[in-house]
């Protein structure tokens, strides 16, 4: 996996103690690799299938497990805090998820500096006020939960605030939880008066947030939300508001419409705040029944290339794609006929052949060694389809072939978005008609995988190239007003300001115009 709107990964391997175990958990819609004893993978993976089960429950929405491990989301829990934030660039980071057609994924410590963090839930009263790597984890699913779940486009202010109230969540053996509790690690800034904004102003702001702004999305965003959430006081008014804002309704007047007086919104919500009663609610779902988790102890050849598939998953850039390949070749001599080793040195190989085409050959030779010992892997054959399609853009023969593996890859697991995404591509990249088939594909990834930005953006212009500018903006709204602020999130807060102005040809291109130009700094190898 390259890296998209991330930054760059410095080099990393999973350091593992002599007597560590590496264990694979399984549940209805999680793949957890973990660095621990059988019975903490067990349980860890255990928890967050209930949290899953939990937010469902909430949402009114069908339990329904997932059918292809590319829907499900994989975690890799592993060392401590010092070691996430190696892997992610950045000291200090507790936790972090990426999102991707071919399987998300999130990674999250085994331990909690020198404490052992067995429990995802825990016993951290000692350290209440600090943020968490569980929390971290819980805020981050309730995001891909959101955008898996709901269609709509939500404020800033709202995708955090529902994170923030789920990550607090307290799951009980029984199926039952209480959902509500204040996290504790914003209670300075929730308590202490360090609140710099209102509810009115973060409702009716209709400027782009700058950090303090989104700092405050986890706040006063948290705050607003229990509030209408938890209170009887305004039963519906938050629904109401969140239609108006998705039917296109400027954020000040749906505020207006759905709250009546702001002023007095601003009152009740910090009397709701000093009230001391910021309990929640207590759930038991109906017919529950607990998770099933499979579980299996990962075998020398996986442990040793596990730190190459983390490295690969949290993805790269063009240094460290040599590195990762360099690493998956050493490892791939030592087991020459394992597939697990394989697999990975073929995800490894074809990151760098994007970045340096004359890789192209061991690309292929890697993934034709791993489909030599499975036929049946679908990310085997999408990889092979994949050394076609980038082929294809600068020989149009090679896009049939890579067609063909792509169908082969939908036969196989009808459920997985990459073969109907990279199918479109073939004919994008080809410069060909599309055809009606392609085109319903893509819109079948993006109904699996909704979740992952460059396949949104994807369809986002694709709906554009055929006139239909509202669907594209409900595609693209998300992206627009993502409260990660980013380049990318401001370019498109434009492309959708253009469509609301009946501008689509201008949307169209400003919006092509911009994707070509992220690929051009990609292969480049430049930073945004």
């Amino acid at each position: 996996m390259r890296v998209q709107l991330f930054t760059a990964v410095a080099l990393f391997a999973v350091a593992s103690p002599a007597q560590a175990e590496w264990w694979e958990a399984k549940t209805d819609h999680f793949i957890v690799y973990s660095e621990s004893s059988q019975a903490e993978a067990r349980e860890f993976a255990e928890e967050l299938e209930r949290y899953d089960m939990a937010l469902r429950s909430v949402q009114n929405i069908k339990f329904s497990p997932a059918t292809s491990d590319s829907r499900r989301l994989t975690v890799f829990r592993f060392g401590d805090i010092s070691d996430i934030g190696r892997l992610a660039g950045a000291q200090g980071v507790a936790g972090f998820y990426i999102p991707h057609l071919g399987g998300s994924v999130a990674f999250t410590p085994e331990r909690v500096g020198l404490r052992q963090a067995g429990s995802l839930i825990g016993n951290r009263q000692d350290r209440r006020t600090e943020l968490d790597p569980k929390s971290v984890l819980l805020h981050e699913y309730a995001h891909h939960f959101m955008f898996q779940h709901f269609s709509a486009a939500y404020p800033s202010w709202y995708v955090e605030g529902f994170a923030e109230t789920a990550a607090t969540i307290v799951l009980n053996d029984d199926g039952s939880f209480h959902l509500g509790n204040p996290p504790q690690y914003r209670s300075d800034a929730l308590f202490n008066s360090m609140i710099s904004v209102n509810a009115s102003d973060m409702l009716t702001s209709e400027d782009r947030p700058d950090f303090l702004d989104v700092y405050n999305h986890y706040t006063m965003g948290w705050l607003l939300n229990h509030y209408l959430t938890f209170s009887p006081d305004r039963n519906g008014q938050l629904s109401a508001y969140l239609r108006a804002i998705n039917a296109g309704t400027a954020p000040a007047d749906a505020a207006r419409q759905a709250f009546g007086d702001l002023r007095k919104l601003d009152r009740d919500v910090i009397r709701y705040r000093n009230s001391g009663k910021l309990g929640g609610a207590d759930v038991k779902p109906l017919n529950y029944a607990p998770p099933r988790v499979s579980l299996r102890r990962l075998g020398a050849d996986e442990d040793s290339i596990i730190g190459v598939k983390a490295r690969s998953k949290r993805g790269v850039d063009r240094k460290s794609a040599s590195d990762v390949a360099q690493d998956a070749r050493a490892i791939a001599a030592k087991y020459p006929n394992s597939f697990p080793v394989l697999l990975a040195l073929a995800e490894a190989e074809m990151d760098l052949f994007e970045f340096e085409p004359a890789n192209g050959v061991q690309a292929e030779a890697a993934i034709d060694r791993a489909l030599a010992i499975r036929p049946d892997s679908v990310e085997a054959m999408l990889y092979k389809g994949r050394i076609y399609l980038e082929r294809g853009k600068k020989e149009r023969s090679h896009m049939a072939a890579a067609r063909d593996w792509f169908a082969k890859a939908q036969e196989q697991d009808s459920q997985h978005p990459a073969p109907y995404y990279y199918n479109y591509l073939t004919y994008f990249y080809g410069e060909e008609a599309i055809p009606e088939s392609a085109l319903i594909g893509l819109e079948r990834a993006f109904e699996f995988a909704p979740f992952d930005p460059e396949l949104r953006v994807v369809l986002g212009r694709q709906l554009l190239a055929e006139k239909k500018g509202q669907l594209a903006r409900t595609v693209l709204m998300p992206y627009a007003i993502s409260p990660h602020e980013s380049k990318g999130a401001k370019k498109m807060r434009e492309v959708v300001d253009l469509i609301e102005a009946s501008k689509v040809d201008e949307a169209y291109k400003m919006l092509a115009s911009e994707m070509a130009e992220q690929e051009r700094k990609r292969k480049a190898g430049e930073d945004d």
